[in-house]
């Protein structure tokens, strides 16, 4: 039963959980100007993750598609993100850390 958790999630939370540093990238992405694009490097920077591991995992473009982040490219220069804060799962994100921080300050 448990074997095969990771495989194929099928939760909002599984797909999170399926890689290691995307809590730590969403963490920041809630703190981040949603108006200002990123550089890999610099979400590496601010989430406090080593470029590799993000590149190498693939977790920018794991969260580009759950609905955290969006690309931005132009021909011959270097990948850009920003945050998407207009989906429903970056405001589910929101809405979680608001509950969360209202629990433990209660």
């Amino acid at each position: 039963m448990f074997e095969d958790a990771n495989d194929d999630p099928e939760t909002g939370w599984g797909h999170v959980a399926s890689h290691d540093d995307a809590p730590a990238v969403i963490d920041t992405l809630l703190r981040l100007d949603p108006e200002t694009t990123y550089t890999k490097t610099e979400l590496s920077d601010e989430a406090g993750v080593a470029l590799k591991s993000l590149y190498l995992d693939g977790t920018l473009d794991h969260l580009v598609e759950m609905g955290f982040l969006e690309k931005h490219a132009d021909e011959g220069e270097e990948l850009l993100f920003s945050v998407d804060s207009d989906t429903a799962v970056f405001e589910a994100a929101v809405a979680f850390d608001d509950a969360i921080a209202t629990r433990l300050d209660g």
